[in-house]
């Protein structure tokens, strides 16, 4: 019987939108999802919204031009985003419905589209993560792969293991600091932006 991973999705914004002049919330953040989607709906997505391929080109902008700030902006107001270890009710670690059976694992700051797009097939073959989805991040230079738990793994422990594992096989060279896989976001509430991916790498037959 072939495994079915669920998830929440949200619409934008991630965090409030300001008013530069006064500091005032002119929109809150997104709390409650959109609805539930399944994985195969996220990489079609991906792979062929028209919408949010126009989104990605204006963040990919801001990043070659190393605006840095109008880039985080554009990622955090106008990109949606999905929480892939499951359903949640709200966007809040004690609201989890249904865990989906993945964590996601983020490398950012990579050196070129080239290196994260090399990276990107690396990660879908290898044969310890068997991930079932990988894309190539909103700034075109960072990957994101979606890695199904262990059956007998908790969530949390699903997640450490699978950071720690692909720092060790194809990050340990990345010494700066910000770049490499992010371990900022341990939690299982844990959002993933979406963004247009041609070439998105899906699995199928779990």
């Amino acid at each position: 019987m072939e495994i079915i991973f669920k998830m929440s999705l949200f619409m934008p914004p991630i965090s409030p939108i300001k008013d530069q002049a006064t500091g005032k919330n002119m929109k809150n953040a997104t709390l409650a999802p959109l609805q539930t989607v399944e994985l195969s709906e996220v990489y079609r997505l991906i792979t062929a919204n028209k919408r949010l391929a126009a989104l990605t080109r204006e963040v990919r902008k801001a990043a070659l031009e190393g605006d840095d700030a109008t880039c985080r902006i554009l990622k955090q107001q106008t990109l949606p985003y999905v929480t892939p270890c499951g359903v949640f009710t709200r966007r809040r670690s004690d609201c989890l419905k249904e865990p989906s059976g993945l964590v996601v694992v983020d490398i950012d700051h990579l050196e070129s589209t080239e290196e994260a797009e090399k990276l990107r097939q690396q990660l879908f073959d290898d044969p310890y993560l068997h991930p079932a989805l990988v894309f190539i991040s909103p700034t075109g230079r960072g990957v994101k792969a979606f890695v199904p738990c262990a059956p007998q793994q908790s969530i949390t422990d699903a997640i450490h293991w699978a950071m720690s594992y692909v720092h060790c096989i194809y990050d340990a060279d990345h010494q700066q600091s910000g770049k490499g896989v992010d371990t900022s976001g341990k939690d299982i509430v844990r959002s993933c932006f979406l963004c247009h991916d041609l070439g998105a790498l899906f699995r199928t037959g779990y």
